[in-house]
């Protein structure tokens, strides 16, 4: 699969999982907290996890995390598609061929100032590299770290700073 396919996929996904969530929070210990630009950010309202054959290819395993924030403006996605049924614990890192890795950032999302941050290289810049660490997977929960240095709107060039993160989910599939 082409990577811009892969990223229209995981978007979909990622816009499915927005609006099947249910909104309530208060009995949800669940949240994704993650380093905005240098500021740590958590949300607790809307996060939700999936893992599970490819819905394109069945050969192809699916996991990701969607959340969003209170006001259900922005949306933070990590998906990762490994090539094969089994999908394990472990560490996946943006540059390793093996596998997709993708990490993205809808900012403004419903509005005409939508803009889609991802893994692409920004002008005058090192790479943007993220290596996600899934530590635990149960049948009911997702749970894991991640690290990276920028995302870009590949339109623009505008970069986002997401540095590090943790995550702890309910998986819906």
């Amino acid at each position: 699969m082409k990577v811009k396919s892969f990223k229209t996929v995981i978007l979909l996904l990622a816009i499915v999982s927005f609006f099947s969530c249910k909104k309530d929070s208060s009995s949800s210990d669940y949240y994704v907290k993650f380093k905005l630009n240098g500021n740590w950010v958590t949300w607790k309202k809307v996060v939700a996890g999936e893992l599970g054959p490819d819905l394109a290819d069945p050969t192809k395993t699916d996991f990701g995390v969607t959340a969003n924030d209170d006001a259900i403006n922005n949306v933070l996605d990590i998906s990762i598609q490994v090539n094969s049924t089994n999908f394990a614990t472990g560490s996946y890192d943006s540059d390793n061929s093996n596998y997709w890795v993708v990490v993205s950032y809808m900012k403004d999302a419903n509005t005409a100032n939508m803009k889609l941050f991802d893994i692409t290289d920004a002008p005058s810049q090192p790479p943007s590299k993220y290596i996600v660490n899934v530590t635990s997977i149960t049948p009911t929960e997702l749970k894991g770290t991640f690290t990276g240095n920028y995302l870009s709107d590949w339109n623009t060039g505008e970069m986002m700073n997401i540095t590090e993160g943790e995550f702890f989910v309910k998986r819906l599939r």
